[in-house]
């Protein structure tokens, strides 16, 4: 089957049907690939490079920079290509079939580091493998949510499509915390075990390559309703370069772009910390670690609940604003409670982190949904404004500013690991369990209000963004596409 070079009345009249359940739930399957990626580098690989394998902390956030750095700039290219790619599986698809396999290999090889690897050998091998993994990522990424953005032209729709990536996010959160923590991880000291690294990698492989075939393979029956690649022209260098200056010249994607920018650097700090926290300043076990983690997955789903009602309510960017604004209060108020004393006992911690916990799902699911969706409107405005489709370098800024604030992040967090003192090396998790006051409480306010003041400024720009459901039906108009059907 060959994609149209170029958007054809069909292809309009396809987009303003309403999605099948059975469809958005196979197009959504693919966030288990992406959650699974994420939750496995964003939790695990700073604390596994330096308590497990003795990386110093400011080398193993270098693996992290370096990774997402590069990758950062693979995410435009990915963006070009599959906006400018023409065959008979589409733009997208090539992409996303093909992504899951070398993605899962990667992912085995990065936890299953031979003990006798140490110093900057560990620091290469570790940063080859995790660079693998995000570039798989990014070739997968960038086209599933340029896919997304294709699917409907309704303004509403769009945010039930980016719901059904949240819904999967919510079940490969589950899924991923209960293998870790509550399987493979589990009993005392589990985090700091080799072994227990291992069989969780082939778990999350299998999960990686098994959900990017089905979400690929299950959409081809959405090619009809998809934009074509431009009739004319070849993938150049100086096409490539245009094309970034172009998008750069909308103010939606501007506004979009660096409000996450700034966003991902203070989550690229509080990530990778949180199961430091977790473990030496909150002193909770393993058990109870999982069980915040399967807090903040039913946060996540409530967070679903609200962004619905939210959405009928409010336009999309109240909706984001939101969510970063529950985010924040959930990464400010714990760590400064304990240290003024008004959490005297574990039960009033648990109390306090699961309120956190519980407050940071919700969030960051009203968060994305309203995101993400905006993410596709202002792509309709590009559109508009310069009469060329650039779903996947809209998406691919998006993964650029994200990757390379995160590298930031996960850099600074291994170099603040550095300057409180925290031990690596031989012996560190032994050394670790008896770290003085000073170093845990300097590790909480890193981790917590540190990296809310941070947050605080992507919420403030967001205000700049001026897309509602009343601009995007003028925008809709200006492209003579037909209005879509009317949405319960």
């Amino acid at each position: 089957m060959t994609v149209s070079a170029s958007a054809t009345s069909s292809g309009h009249a396809m987009r303003a049907k309403r999605l099948s359940p059975s469809f958005l739930g196979v197009y959504g399957a693919g966030s288990l690939m992406e959650v699974t990626i994420n939750f496995a580098l964003g939790q695990f690989l700073l604390f596994y490079l330096t308590i497990v394998c003795g990386l110093p902390g400011a080398l193993a956030g270098l693996v992290g920079l370096i990774s997402l750095a590069v990758d950062a700039f693979v995410d435009p290219l990915v963006g070009s290509i599959s906006d400018n790619l023409r065959g008979r599986l589409g733009r997208r698809h090539p992409f996303i079939i093909a992504a899951g396999i070398p993605s899962g290999v990667a992912m085995v090889l990065l936890f299953a580091i031979p003990s006798g690897i140490h110093g900057l050998g560990l620091f290469f091998y570790a940063t080859f493998l995790s660079l693998s993994l995000r570039i798989g990522l990014s070739c997968f990424q960038v086209p599933y949510y340029a896919l997304g953005a294709e699917l409907s032209d309704d303004y509403r729709e769009r945010s039930t499509i980016a719901a059904s990536r949240v819904a999967f996010r919510v079940l490969g959160t589950l899924l991923a915390t209960t293998l870790s923590f509550g399987l493979f991880l589990a009993g005392p000291g589990g985090t700091t075990h080799r072994a227990g690294y291992v069989p969780l990698a082939w778990s999350f492989a299998a999960i990686i390559a098994g959900m990017g075939l089905v979400s690929g393979v299950g959409t081809l029956g959405a090619l009809g309703r998809l934009h074509g690649a431009p009739a004319s022209g070849s993938i150049t260098l100086g096409r490539f370069v245009s094309e970034i200056g172009e998008v750069f010249r909308s103010r939606s994607f501007r506004v979009l772009f660096s409000a996450i920018l700034l966003f991902f650097v203070a989550q690229g700090v509080a990530g990778p910390l949180t199961l430091y926290a977790n473990t030496y300043f909150w002193k909770i076990s393993t058990e109870q670690i999982r069980d915040l983690s399967y807090t903040y997955t039913a946060g996540l789903a409530l967070g679903m609940v609200l962004a619905g009602a939210a959405s009928r309510l409010f336009d999309k960017r109240t909706v984001a604003f939101i969510g970063l604004s529950m985010m924040l209060l959930s990464e400010l108020l714990p760590a400064p409670l304990k240290l003024a004393g008004l959490l005297p006992s574990m039960g009033a911690v648990m109390g306090a982190l699961i309120a956190a916990f519980a407050l940071l799902g919700a969030g960051v699911s009203l968060f994305v949904i309203g995101y993400e969706s905006m993410m596709a409107d202002a792509a309709d405005e590009h559109e508009q404004l310069f009469g060329s489709r650039r779903e996947g370098l809209y998406f691919a800024g998006l993964n650029f500013s994200a990757k390379a604030s995160t590298g930031l992040g996960v850099l600074i967090a291994g170099v603040m690991l550095d300057a409180i003192g925290f031990p690596h090396g031989a012996g560190a998790a032994r050394l670790a369990a008896h770290l003085a006051p000073r170093v845990t409480n300097e590790l909480a306010l890193i981790y917590g209000p540190g990296v809310a003041v941070v947050s605080v400024i992507s919420v403030t720009i967001l205000f700049g963004y001026r897309i509602n459901k009343g601009r995007h039906e003028e925008i809709i108009a200006a492209l003579g596409r037909p209005k879509p059907a009317s949405r319960p």
